[in-house]
């Protein structure tokens, strides 16, 4: 009894502390650490990318522990698995047998995993801490219709354990699952020390990754065609991944709009495109703009669809460019102002003569300017432009 009081408490504890840091309270690097937690959100990003990042190491450590004490993180840790089991607790079906529902979680892991391989993270958004980071962006928005519907997968998640207890971590979570696979690894490899494991045992695993793995790498070689990227012009944060994967890669968790100082970055909503629906994207309309000194949206992104990077090489990372309308410009109407040329921290902008006798101009150098949107948060006239890299690569 004295345990179980234990493991609830540690749970509790836990789940306070995940909901803490998946708000927008001014974290930093912290914001939405339970994100990096996830194994499988980690052999996603490695498969597909083929790459690492120093806080790969905690997805790392929870899956090696796995290997010893079976699903410790859905009992201890998981604040998804928390709330289902409160809910189910609260469900009228005490008896509700779940022997009838096969291990989908188990599935869609290999699924997922060799999908990754080729090319797409099949699952990757149904991984539980995706699901409850992505569920307190509501408090990063102005609430709307859109963003309201786009975040319910938690409280549906929940509100399906009143009728189906237990459904989710039994059956369905591919974190679970990808935890029962590797504890099925330990008894295959305990079995060629011991003659007595039963045979069937080893064989249907054996199935099930032959098929799963199959299925897995057709589907990552197929419906990347299908999933065309959007060819509307809006901004995404530096160090962002090509279009072609940024969709696939992006888990929707909210954490760099959380971690974002100046609240410049939102999710995208717009229609054109259903595959980039709630991605993080920039927008310049507020007056704020991407700060020099900030690197929090790389530092934040468990996925991969944002790359960490320094602030060296910010300079490098372009995320658009700007048009300065001269008619409206105070310089040629010879009114002193430099405004643009001062915030400028990238040195993209100089002021030189005009072809008007005694009048300024002032010009963007395209191989400086990385799209930052200070000198239009500052432009008295709001003369200067956003425009997207399709634009620069036309130019």
């Amino acid at each position: 009894m004295k345990n179980v009081l234990n493991t609830s408490r540690i749970r509790l504890l836990s789940t306070l502390a995940a909901t803490a840091l998946a708000l927008p309270l001014g974290w930093r690097e912290f914001t939405g650490l339970y994100s990096w937690l996830s194994p499988f959100i980690m052999l996603n990003l490695v498969f597909m990318l083929k790459s690492v990042v120093l806080l790969n190491i905690l997805g790392l450590l929870v899956l090696i522990i796995s290997y010893f004490r079976k699903r410790w993180f859905c009992r201890f840790l998981c604040p998804v698995g928390f709330g289902c089991d409160a809910v189910s607790g609260l469900s009228r079906r005490k008896h509700f047998s779940l022997r009838r529902f096969p291990p989908l979680g188990r599935w869609l892991v290999l699924l997922s995993l060799f999908a990754a391989l080729t090319g797409i993270p099949l699952f990757i958004l149904i991984d539980p801490m995706a699901i409850f980071n992505g569920f307190f962006v509501v408090f990063s928005h102005q609430v709307s219709l859109a963003v309201v519907l786009s975040f319910l997968g938690l409280p549906l998640l929940l509100i399906i354990h009143l009728f189906f207890p237990n459904i989710w971590c039994a059956r369905i979570c591919p974190l679970g699952g990808l935890f029962d696979e590797v504890s099925g690894l330990k008894k295959t490899l305990a079995g060629f020390k011991k003659t007595s494991v039963p045979k069937v045992r080893v064989t249907h695993s054996g199935r099930r990754l032959f098929i799963a793995g199959g299925t897995g790498l057709l589907a990552g070689l197929i419906i990347p065609r299908w999933l065309k990227p959007s060819n509307g012009k809006f901004f995404r944060p530096p160090a962002s991944a090509q279009k072609e994967i940024f969709n696939s890669l992006c888990i929707r968790c909210g954490n760099c709009i959380k971690a974002c100082p100046t609240r410049i970055i939102l999710h995208h909503t717009g229609t054109e495109n259903l595959t980039a629906w709630m991605t993080p994207e920039v927008f310049f309309s507020h007056g704020g703009y991407c700060l020099e000194n900030c690197n929090l949206c790389g530092t934040v992104c468990p996925s991969g669809a944002i790359s960490p990077f320094t602030l060296e090489a910010k300079k490098e990372l372009f995320m658009g460019s700007i048009e300065i309308g001269l008619d409206k410009c105070l310089l040629t109407e010879r009114t002193e102002c430099d405004r643009c040329k001062a915030v400028c921290s990238y040195k993209a902008i100089e002021i030189i003569p005009a072809i008007q006798p005694l009048t300024m101009k002032p010009v963007v150098d395209l191989g400086k300017c990385v799209g930052c949107g200070a000198c239009a948060a500052v432009c008295p006239p709001v003369t200067i432009k956003m425009v997207g890299l399709k634009s620069i690569i036309s130019f």
